[in-house]
């Protein structure tokens, strides 16, 4: 930031020096301020070239596009949960008075991110959906009218570290969990380069950026990824078909993305007994305003339902088959982080009338 700046000052500088002018003039001609000025507004819009009125739809919307209609591999249920990574920079009109990137800035990005990954995530399931695919739904499903789409329900975001001007950074993006209603998607925005994936599941062609001497030592201590972080979202999506709201489930079933059913296994929320003959466990019981309930019984639920699960004997002989237990393990873990998230739903309750401190306008 320092060193633009001071080029900006030195440039500025110089164009007033006679001799200065006299040797721009011979070689680029009389107008020679004039181009010289044009350029620096070129080169500023370009460093800023992701804060161009409009340009933040074509962001999005090449994500959207691109994922459904020209990604070429597709992704398998054993990667549900695996992160896709965005990159971009932090531009100076991004910075605040701070000089680092604004938090208003980081939605912006985090948009983007997620249009990428939802899109890859359900673009076979809703297609499916919407071309009548509708096997096992209930008539009243069936019977309404509209299309089945995704929309965004809620975003948070959680600042950990500040990010410097023209700082590049990456989005690693996922699915946290669902229950009946939501998938909740949680993003991390980490320093570029800071972390290096074993592998590119939809982009095969990439190679590790993995070091050989960092595989080698497999007994080495796991890195604490948390010092990479300069932020976290966590952010909830519905689907819906007219004001109908579908499951979750339903939508990544027909993505191809979750593991053979059991036979008897429902949709969340699931009544499953344990092997053992325990008794059946409910866990994601939504409240009346179709949320989860308390993060405590959610805790519970989850706690009993994760002993019942590892007791299954249903498992594949192969380690490495991914099962259905695998997901619901991996589910039902994020489901405890996603219950306190939506416990933030009762925040509307919180709006007071009456005395105020004033009312201001934005500009006057």
């Amino acid at each position: 930031m320092a060193g633009a700046l001071a080029v900006g000052a030195v440039v500025a500088g110089l164009s007033t020096h006679p001799i200065f002018r006299e040797i721009a003039a011979r070689y680029l001609g009389q107008g020679a301020f004039g181009k010289i000025w044009k350029l620096a507004a070129l080169a500023l819009a370009l460093v800023n070239l992701k804060n161009i009125p409009g340009f933040w739809h074509l962001r999005v919307l090449r994500g959207i596009i691109y994922q459904i209609y020209f990604q070429p591999t597709v992704q398998l249920p054993k990667h549900l949960f695996a992160p896709m990574i965005t990159s971009s920079y932090n531009t100076l009109y991004d910075c605040d008075y701070n000089i680092h990137k604004s938090n208003s800035t980081y939605f912006a990005d985090l948009d983007v991110a997620r249009a990428h990954y939802v899109g890859c995530l359900v673009r076979t399931g809703l297609a499916r959906l919407n071309r009548g695919d509708e096997e096992g739904l209930s008539t009243d499903t069936k019977k309404t009218p509209g299309k089945y789409f995704v929309a965004l329900g809620a975003v948070s975001c959680f600042f950990q570290r500040q990010i410097e001007p023209l700082q590049s950074f990456e989005v690693y993006t996922r699915i946290l969990t669902w229950d009946r209603k939501w998938i909740y998607i949680i993003s991390h925005i980490v320093r570029k380069g800071a972390i290096k994936p074993d592998s590119y599941v939809l982009q095969p062609w990439k190679k590790s950026k993995k070091s050989k001497k960092s595989n080698a030592g497999k007994d080495e201590p796991e890195e604490d990824l948390t010092k990479h972080i300069f932020a976290t979202s966590v952010a909830r999506y519905v689907f819906k078909k007219g004001r109908l709201t579908i499951n979750p489930e339903i939508v990544l079933e027909r993505s191809r993305l979750t593991p053979r059913r059991p036979e008897g296994v429902g949709f969340p929320p699931r009544a499953e007994a344990a092997s053992n003959g325990a008794t059946p466990v409910v866990v994601g019981t939504p409240a009346e305003n179709g949320t989860l309930s308390s993060p405590e019984n959610v805790a519970t639920e989850v706690s009993s339902k994760l002993d019942s699960v590892a007791d299954m004997t249903n498992r594949a002989e192969n380690a490495d088959d991914w099962t259905w237990d695998d997901m619901e393990k991996e589910r039902l873990r994020g489901l405890v982080l996603a219950s306190h998230f939506d416990k933030l739903n009762d925040s509307h309750n919180e709006l007071r009338a009456g005395e105020v401190l004033g009312q201001y306008g934005d500009y006057f």
